[in-house]
């Protein structure tokens, strides 16, 4: 041990040294580490920040987005609805275009359906009616779809029922505004309707007693065409009228067959808004059954178009007969078929077909085409099924 107070000392002032060195090492070292702690907490809040103000951008961006889609969606979904009006419905615009020159709105007749609109509005604000243009996707089924018309072809159908083991769906108007005439009236109709009440393979739903053109019923405001054309209600079409229509074919459908008929329904022509299937779903009838529709065209199959030829004015002002480009021949409807199958995403699957069974064409009915396009579509693997069984979610 050393005795040397010098030397003692001098140790003693090195091992001092040396710890006040080691406590500024871990003082700077604690600095640095605090600073490395608070640049990294700096940069995490900063990442966070930033990226909370990223995704709110984005979701800013996305929400305008979706509302711009949303009204292009709207806008193209009222396109669509105008456009699936049938070809009747259009044919009946352009006839009135001549009505049109000389005719003026009544003014006591616009306050009614100002009034009427605005209670239907209030009446069904409660209620949303759906305007189902196709059924389940998913599975291999069709559903054949027939508007009563004039009946005629109704035995022809009934042979096609049993002879090919289908299914279909039947909607049952007078066709005419009449309660002493019309479809109803013929016995050969009711007939045939009670026989294929029986057969199990055919649903009956409602396609109005007096087959209005329900839009324009609601909706016009000139005396002289709701009195001269026939297929507009000569009063505003309120909602008790409606609920008339409804019941008439109701009751009759009872009285033939002893049945209830399904809560489904077509309006004539197609002719419909938001409006009426709100006020219709208000009455118990939740969902309109329209048709099928893709790039192709409509399956409202034209039937009763007759006139194979129309006048049209040339460039000279001077008339010339040329081809009606709605009227389609049978071998030209099975085409339109098969191309209507191959161009959609899902074939035919769920698609909703119109036909009528009667009307005023006389000649290459496109009722005919039916066994050759049943057969078709069954060698494929679709099944025919009713209107319920298209929408039910399952595979009939």
């Amino acid at each position: 041990m050393s005795t040397d107070p010098i030397n003692d000392e001098k140790e003693i002032q090195d091992i001092v040294h040396e710890l006040s060195l080691d406590i500024e090492k871990d003082r700077e070292f604690a600095k640095r580490l605090k600073r490395i702690l608070l640049v990294s907490a700096l940069i995490v809040i900063g990442a966070f920040s930033f990226g909370v103000f990223t995704y709110l951008v984005y979701l800013n961006f996305s929400v305008s987005k979706l509302e711009t889609e949303v009204k292009e969606k709207d806008k193209s979904l009222r396109e669509l609805e105008q456009s699936l009006f049938s070809l009747m419905y259009q044919e009946q615009l352009r006839d009135e275009l001549v009505l049109s020159l000389d005719v003026d709105s009544d003014t006591s007749l616009q306050k009614q359906v100002d009034e009427n609109v605005e209670f239907l509005k209030e009446v069904s604000q409660s209620h949303k009616g759906k305007n189902i243009l196709r059924g389940n996707e998913n599975f291999k089924e069709i559903a054949l779809t027939f508007d009563l018309a004039t009946g005629e072809e109704l035995p022809t159908l009934y042979n096609y029922v049993k002879d090919y083991d289908i299914h279909v769906t039947i909607f049952l108007s007078n066709e005419r505004p009449s309660d002493v005439s019309g479809s109803f009236f013929h016995r050969q109709n009711l007939d045939y309707i009670k026989r294929l009440a029986k057969t199990d393979q055919v649903e009956f739903a409602n396609h109005t007693w007096s087959h209005f053109n329900y839009q324009r019923s609601v909706m016009e405001s000139s005396l002289k065409k709701r009195t001269v054309l026939e297929y507009l209600s000569k009063s505003v079409l309120d909602l008790p009228h409606m609920a008339e229509e409804l019941k008439k074919v109701e009751d009759m459908f009872y009285s033939l067959t002893k049945q209830e008929l399904k809560k489904y329904y077509r309006l004539p022509y197609g002719a419909l808004s938001q409006l009426i299937l709100d006020a219709h779903a208000s009455l118990g009838y939740d969902e309109h059954i329209m048709w099928s529709r893709n790039s192709k065209g409509s399956l409202d199959l034209p039937d009763y178009i007759h006139k194979q030829f129309l006048y049209k004015k040339s460039a000279n002002g001077k008339k010339e007969v040329v081809k009606n480009p709605h009227y389609k021949t049978s071998e030209e409807t099975l085409a339109f078929l098969d191309a209507w199958e191959r161009i959609d995403p899902n074939g035919m699957n769920g698609s909703i077909i119109l036909m009528h069974l009667g009307g005023p064409r006389k000649f290459d009915k496109l009722i005919h085409i039916l066994p050759e396009f049943i057969t078709r579509m069954k060698a494929k693997g679709y099944k025919f099924v009713t209107v319920s069984q298209i929408l039910n979610g399952k595979a009939d």
